[in-house]
């Protein structure tokens, strides 16, 4: 799972045409039918207007900001480092 628990929804950064919809957990079969529904908002339209994606963003473990998991308050620590959450 991904450090904050939250999928990836959205462009996949420095690419062109290029999307990602993964790291659902468990919660994946649950979260197909709106899933697919945003993606397909997102690529045909350009903008997800059934769900607003900025939180699922892939790019937001990426660059000099705060880690999701530091600005949320979510996932596990060993040591003070964040490992993430499983369910």
């Amino acid at each position: 799972g991904l450090p904050d628990a939250l999928p990836y929804l959205g462009a996949v950064p420095g690419t062109c045409n290029a999307y990602a919809a993964a790291g659902h957990n468990c919660w994946g079969i649950l979260w197909a039918p709106v899933t697919g529904k945003a993606m397909a908002e997102l690529i045909l339209e350009g903008t997800s207007n059934c769900v607003d994606l900025a939180p699922f963003d892939p790019a937001r473990f990426s660059g000099g900001e705060e880690s999701a998991s530091a600005r949320t308050g979510r996932g596990r620590q060993r040591a003070g480092e964040p490992v993430g959450e499983q369910w």
